[in-house]
């Protein structure tokens, strides 16, 4: 076991905390929320169950990526259904 004697010494060393009008005025201020809210995408999992069962894997550039979230949630439809009508509009 630690021997912590040696340790209980040093704290009586230490100095009385500054009471609290000493500390300034930071403890009395009020908490500012960040500035701008922090984004946060929906997972596609939680939109909706679709019947879209065949994984598709590929790499695309992070700005086509975020392009492609941008638009799936201003529609309000997941990226597999984005993938379908981009198809879709290739092939007319």
């Amino acid at each position: 076991m630690a021997d912590t004697s040696k340790l209980k010494g040093r704290s009586s060393r230490m100095p009385e905390p500054p009471s609290p009008e000493q500390a300034g005025e930071n403890l009395r201020a009020p908490e500012v929320a960040p500035a701008e809210p922090v984004r946060q995408r929906r997972d596609g999992r939680s939109l909706r169950a679709t019947g879209r069962t065949h994984p598709f894997a590929t790499r695309i550039k992070p700005e086509t990526h975020e392009k492609m979230l941008d638009i799936a949630e201003r529609d309000g439809i997941t990226l597999g259904e984005l993938i379908e009508k981009a198809l879709e509009a290739y092939e007319r």
